[in-house]
């Protein structure tokens, strides 16, 4: 357990000082970043009104490389002085609805230069499950997040850290096994609209993970099919439906054929790949597999489900 630097004095500091010392927060500079993307998007709507205004700028400025001088203005032409209403006033005149996907197209690429810096944030928190496989400091650094986030007054775009973080500890307790806790963290903790795409692809990805458990093939089924488009992306959740009909070989066949960058997906791949190979009597491809998940799996639960199966199974 460590509190970090604490910038500023006075009652700030005291409250700072009290938000990191009950968190066991597992590195350092991350908890760091979730203060930078807390303090990045403090102003935010300021942020987001002047880039817009010099992406329009530089819009503008590429269209009139070919359209010519935006604004009002005098033009000689042949030794006669003509008045040239600009592009944008004749724009407007003649063919208005370009303004739509001109105007579209400016808001657009202000939010994404806005974003860019918060989704790298994002990325960069998820790295530490997907990456290092380690579920415990994944959630201690979620909890951290969203305490640190609890005891401010959002201004600007905070409460968008906020709430990203919040759905990002709901996975983690996922992660870590924590059903119950993750259960009761949506249903009576969760800070924001429960009827956000964020909320709702928490509480489905719970009620997928808590089906599995059970051993509920219809609820599974029927779940997985009314899932949105990013938890389908997550092939893992299909192999584990046929692991659950007991259709252990086609499972095999699309799990050796699932390809991932992510150690915490490979992990996983290995987990089940072990689990529909014990289940189809292949005791060898079963142990590697077991292995695997016992030499690479850090933190995650699954790891000491391997290690119980070595352990009982293997002489």
């Amino acid at each position: 357990m460590f509190a970090p630097e604490v910038k500023g004095n006075g009652a700030e500091g005291e409250n700072f000082l009290k938000r990191t010392e009950i968190h066991n927060m597992p590195d350092q500079n991350l908890v760091k970043q979730v203060q930078r993307s807390y303090e990045r998007m403090k102003h935010g709507k300021i942020k987001g009104f002047l880039q817009s205004m010099v992406v329009y700028a530089v819009m503008v400025g590429v269209i009139s490389l070919f359209l010519g001088n935006p604004l009002p203005h005098r033009e000689t032409i042949l030794f006669f002085s003509v008045w040239d209403s600009g592009w944008i006033y004749t724009c407007m005149t003649t063919c208005p609805y370009m303004l739509v996907p001109f105007c579209a197209a400016g808001l657009a690429l202000s939010l994404l230069w806005l974003c860019i810096p918060l989704i790298r944030d994002m990325i960069k928190f998820h790295g530490v499950l997907l990456k290092r496989c380690d579920a415990q400091g994944f959630l201690e650094l979620m909890e951290y997040g969203v305490s640190y986030g609890r005891d401010l007054k959002f201004k600007g775009y905070q409460s968008s850290v906020f709430l990203l973080l919040q759905q990002r500890l709901a996975l983690a307790m996922i992660a870590s096994g924590k059903l119950e806790e993750c259960h009761r963290f949506l249903s009576e903790e969760w800070i924001g609209k429960k009827k956000s795409s964020i909320y709702k692809y928490a509480v489905m990805n719970l009620e997928l993970v808590e089906a599995y458990c059970r051993s509920d093939i219809d609820g599974f089924h029927e779940l997985l099919q009314k899932a949105d488009a990013g938890l389908k992306k997550q092939k893992l959740f299909f192999a584990e439906q046929m692991f659950l009909e007991q259709k252990y070989e086609q499972a095999l066949v699309f799990l050796k054929t699932y390809k991932t960058r992510y150690a915490y997906y490979e992990v996983m791949r290995q987990y089940l790949m072990g689990k529909c190979y014990d289940k189809a009597g292949n005791r060898n491809m079963a142990e590697a597999c077991m292995r695997y998940v016992a030499a690479y799996g850090n933190t995650l639960p699954c790891r000491e489900g391997a290690q119980e199966w070595l352990s009982c199974k293997v002489s």
